[in-house]
């Protein structure tokens, strides 16, 4: 069974043979190709997107990926040249004396950036000339890294003892109780790699402590809106709790009917999703008026909707069981049983929303099921069995995927 997967920051060919890149159906973009002399053919075997950039590993040169903190005991402690391709980070420390770089103990490809006391900056230019890399010298106390997701919060300002000089691989979030002040204080400089959300109102604070842009993307939360970080289900009494607030939603949300018109118009002034948003027919042209986004799909229903977001098999007496016509949203995957009847699917759908998948035993239901389909971001498969034998097993982005 091969495998599909979305984009890849590092593809890892060092120990890639012909059996293994024959695992894999697709692959997204890639950021970095990292092979040995021979294994070109290799790459060119894989089904694979846009590449930024390829690097030859020599024969005798290990791997890291990661970040590598380099001081005067470390290369105290080695004796015979560390030959390497760092993916990520080098941190020189302040200890490092001149003599002990010109010994030539550190033969390291970098792709990434490299992190130097100014002291040792025209040094380290010119003995870590390969690779894509770039230099950024520093005073003062190292880089502090941070690995993951961290919220900068003013606590977190609050216990650093002098300015800190922030590197963070993956997500930074800059809320917007964060004190102005503090942070022009205690923060010097800000590098991230991966994704910064920040709100509008804090933008300009992060440029002035950013010297480039970040290795990743910039997400800019508009002043005044409130986020929703899971699918919100709105009734007539839950929807008290609001107060003309702006709405910004990766997520589904979900109007039930008995939500008025008065009550929606005084307590949501804008929403900007990124999903779907199920509602009444009495209450939909209300709510186009307050989207953000032309392309966000508003599903309306007559009588009553039902949401599939897990896995749910669905019977043809499940469907019969309906008192009237149903509008259908599917999220997750709906597997129809070989015993519902097209004629049964016709006459119990309004209408079908295919955010996920719906798996039909034949030809005639899938027809049936067809002829229902209203917004279609997933797909209808058939015969599902035969299928999956052949389906690429699929996955999310990744970070490093070795072959």
């Amino acid at each position: 069974m091969k495998q599909t997967v979305g984009n890849v920051g590092v593809l890892n060919l060092l120990n890639a043979t012909e059996q293994s890149v024959q695992a894999y159906e697709k692959i997204g973009n890639v950021g970095l190709v990292l092979y040995r002399s021979g294994q070109s053919h290799l790459l060119a075997e894989l089904n694979v997107g846009n590449i930024g950039k390829t690097v030859e590993v020599p024969d005798d040169f290990n791997y890291y990926n990661g970040t590598l903190e380099i001081n005067k005991d470390y290369l105290d402690s080695i004796d015979q040249p560390m030959k390497m391709v760092l993916n990520g980070m080098l941190i020189i420390a302040h200890d490092v004396q001149p003599d002990q770089l010109k010994k030539g103990l550190l033969d390291i490809i970098v792709n990434g950036e490299i992190y130097t006391p100014s002291k040792l900056a025209g040094q380290v230019n010119q003995q870590f000339s390969q690779g894509s890399r770039t230099i950024e010298v520093y005073e003062g106390a190292p880089p502090r890294l941070e690995n993951g997701s961290i919220t900068l919060s003013n606590a977190f300002l609050e216990a650093a003892d002098e300015p800190v000089h922030l590197v963070v691989n993956g997500m930074l979030t800059i809320p917007t109780d964060i004190d102005a002040a503090l942070f022009e204080s205690k923060i010097k400089k800000i590098a991230v790699n991966g994704l910064v959300s920040v709100h509008e109102e804090q933008e300009a604070l992060l440029h002035r402590k950013m010297d480039t842009a970040p290795n990743g993307v910039i997400e800019v939360i508009p002043a005044g809106y409130r986020i929703l970080k899971k699918a919100l289900r709105i009734n007539s009494r839950s929807i008290k709790s609001f107060r003309n607030e702006k709405l910004m939603t990766k997520k589904p949300i979900i109007f039930e009917a008995d939500v008025p018109r008065a009550a929606l118009e005084n307590s949501i002034d804008r929403i900007d999703s990124k999903s779907f948003i199920i509602c009444s027919e009495e209450i939909e042209d209300l709510l186009y008026e307050k989207l953000e986004r032309l392309e966000t799909e508003v599903l309306s229903y007559s009588n009553r909707f039902i949401l599939i977001e897990g896995e749910e098999h669905w019977s043809n007496s499940q469907f019969e069981s309906l008192q009237e016509p149903v509008n259908l949203v599917v999220d997750g995957i709906l597997i129809i049983d070989e015993d519902v009847a097209a004629d049964t699917l016709s006459a119990k759908l309004e209408t079908l929303d295919i955010f996920g998948e719906v798996q039909a035993a034949t030809a005639e239901t899938k027809g049936a099921l067809q002829g229902k389909v209203r917004a279609n971001a997933g797909r209808i498969s058939l015969n599902q069995e035969k299928q999956e034998e052949s389906k690429p097993q699929e996955s999310n982005n990744i970070g490093e995927l070795s072959l």
